[in-house]
Order: structure tokens, then sequence, then C-alpha cells
């Protein structure tokens, strides 16, 4: 039995190698300078319920889905191979993949299987993609890169090793394996938008001085209202019903009462305007750019042009959020490639991979769709 028999074997009946190093702690996120709180993954879960994170979010990875690859080298098969591997894993789960940038990394367990018909029947390819937490996740590394992870699953902490797990980063950069979170770059804008006491926090108050709050009821406390049934009740009851009825958006009506020297026993202030509103909701507003900003979508690819020449003023900053999104693609394919492609391409052909892979510039993609030189 040869080396590839094995190695196939391994994968189709999902057996992982002996345990090839010991598992790397992952480093916790640095305390920012400004005193909030630290980055955790638990901060990022909260930050994707934000409707601006997912605004920008969703922009980036549209922007993404128009990505092309051509795969170039002196071995035809192999080429063709990893190109419909490629097309069909960014067809299928891009959207997986493309959650790297929440975290900093994306483990993910690679599940495989024969094919069966076409030019490459009988060689091994990918079936489907498992996404894993990362908080249920820590890596294995030999040197600075990589091997695969360990998994916990309830009590039980299981190891799984390329070329059946992929470890998917986003900005990883100083050979850190776990990368660099996107959201972590928005989260002072987030935080100062719903921290206690933040712009969301504040609107709200402010909305509620409008309903109704600031009323100033003046009562008799020492004279009681006689029904008609021979009950009394005393007035401040009465002002209560009717701060019940303000709150409830109900009708007010007050008696017109005085006293021997013709001042009023019942009397109404409503409440007044709060100066310098507009500065609250700027405040907001400003913060959601801030975070789009962070998020590296310019907000001129995304709000409505009022005025100027439309999207030819807008070419741009499209093209400074393309370049961001391209380092993204770049990182993924890397990613890819190391943990997936390049290793089954040398068992399904039995020879040391030569091709290339080259993502095309996304901003001759764009620039051909919206007929631009």
């Amino acid at each position: 039995m040869t080396i590839f028999t094995k190695l196939r074997d391994a994968l189709l009946r999902r057996t992982a190698p002996k345990r090839a190093a010991a598992p790397v702690a992952a480093v916790p996120i640095t305390t920012r300078v400004d005193d909030l709180p630290p980055f955790t993954l638990q901060t990022a879960d909260l930050m994707r319920y934000d409707p601006q994170v997912r605004i920008a979010l969703g922009a980036r990875n549209g922007l993404l889905m128009a990505a092309q690859v051509d795969v170039a080298g002196p071995q035809p098969a192999m080429n063709r191979w990893v190109q419909q591997q490629w097309d069909r894993l960014w067809t299928q789960y891009a959207h997986q993949l493309l959650k790297a940038k929440l975290y900093g990394f994306m483990p993910f367990e690679v599940m495989y299987r024969e094919s069966q018909s076409g030019e490459f029947r009988g060689l091994i390819e990918v079936a489907a993609l498992k996404d894993r937490h990362p908080r249920d996740c820590r890596l294995l590394m030999r040197g600075d890169e990589p091997i695969g992870y360990v998994m916990r699953e309830k009590e039980r902490e299981t190891e799984v090793f390329a070329p059946l797990a992929l470890n998917a980063t986003f900005d990883s950069e100083c050979t850190n394996p776990y990368g660099c979170a996107l959201l972590a770059r928005a989260y002072p804008a987030w935080y100062e938008k719903w921290m206690e006491g933040g712009a969301k926090r504040t609107i709200r108050l402010r909305m509620i001085k409008d309903a109704y709050l600031g009323d100033i009821f003046w009562y008799p406390p020492d004279r009681k209202v006689q029904l008609a049934d021979g009950q009394e009740i005393t007035w401040q009851a009465i002002a209560r019903e009717v701060v019940e009825a303000r709150q409830a958006g109900g009708a007010m009506t007050l008696p017109l009462l005085y006293d021997q020297d013709g001042r009023k026993l019942v009397d109404y202030t409503p409440p007044q305007g709060v100066s310098g509103y507009t500065a609250i909701f700027h405040w907001k507003k400003d913060l959601d750019l801030e975070i789009w900003k962070a998020l590296e979508v310019p907000p001129e690819i995304i709000q409505a042009s009022t005025s100027g020449s439309g999207f030819s003023g807008r070419w741009i900053p499209f093209v400074v959020a393309l370049s961001a999104v391209q380092t993204e693609l770049a990182e993924l394919i890397r990613c890819l490639d190391r943990d997936i492609l390049r290793p089954i391409s040398q068992l399904n052909f039995g020879e040391q991979p030569q091709y290339e892979i080259k993502p095309r510039p996304l901003t001759e993609i764009y620039a051909e769709r919206f007929g631009r030189g």
C-alpha cells in the first residue's frame, strides 16, 4: 500500500493522523489605550446585530462575490482541477469563508468525497465545509504555520489536522496565526453608540422627554372632589389620572377653579423643548459613519447621492473599497491553497504542485461591468 493510498483512505474514512504538535493557546487581544473594555469574541457577536455593521459587512461581501481567479502552471490537468475546486468552493461557501474577518480567524472541518463523474472521476474532491466557532477551537502550530486545531465538543477535545482542517484568517500579520478581527477596528465607535450614556440611550431619553416628561400639574393638596355618587377623591389622585392620560396620548380636561383671591386652584404647564436636539441626532449619525469607515467601506458607495455627478464622483472611494476587499480575497486564497488545494492536488496527481493561483483585480472586473476604462 503506497503512501498516497493511505492518505486517500484517511481522507475518505475521516481518520486523522497522529498528533504532530502541541496545542498553542490563543493570544489574548491587547486592551485598548483609551480604556475601552477588551474586545472579545462575544463582543464581535453582539456587534453583528448593529444594522450599520451589517450594512457595511454586506457591502464588503457583495463586492467580493464577483471575484475571479486564474490558475497557471506547467501541469494542465492539475490546473483545471484546482480551478474547478476553487470555483465550486467560492460559489457554495464564500458566505462562510468571509466570516473570518468577524473574529480574525475561522476554523473549518473539511469533508471529502471521491468524484463520480467527469474528467476527474476517481479523484478526491472537497464535499463540504463545516464552520466551527472560534471560541471552541485553538490552533495547532508547526513553526509559524498552523497545521490544524483542537476542537472542544462538550467535555471532549478533538484534534483535526490539515487537510481535514482549514484555518481561514483575516489580516494575519507578523506570523500571527489568529489574524486580526475587522470588527475590532469599529469597536470604539460601536461602543460609544451603545454604551451606558452613549448615543442610542441619550436619543431614547430625549424622545421620552419629548413624549411625556416635563409636565407640571398644580393642584390643591388640601381639597377633595365629591363625585355624583357621593364618593370623595383627592386632587392628587386626579392629577395621577391626568398624568396617565398624558402618557397614553389621551385628551386632558381640567376644571377652571379659583380661590377667594382669584388665583387658579388647578393649573397645567406643558413640557418645554430642549435646545440643541439636532446635535444629539448628529452624534449618532457621525458614529454610524465612523463604523462604516472603520470597516473600510466609504459612505459614498452606500448612501444615495443628493447632489453632484452621480456615480462618476464615487469611483475613487469605490476603488478604495475594492482595494480593501482585494487583500481579504488574497488571504483567503492563500489559506485555501495551503490547507486544502495544494495537499489534495499532490495526493490526486502524485507529484509536487507547481501551479499559481492569481486573483484578478476587482477594479478591472468592475471597470468592465460599469464600462469604465
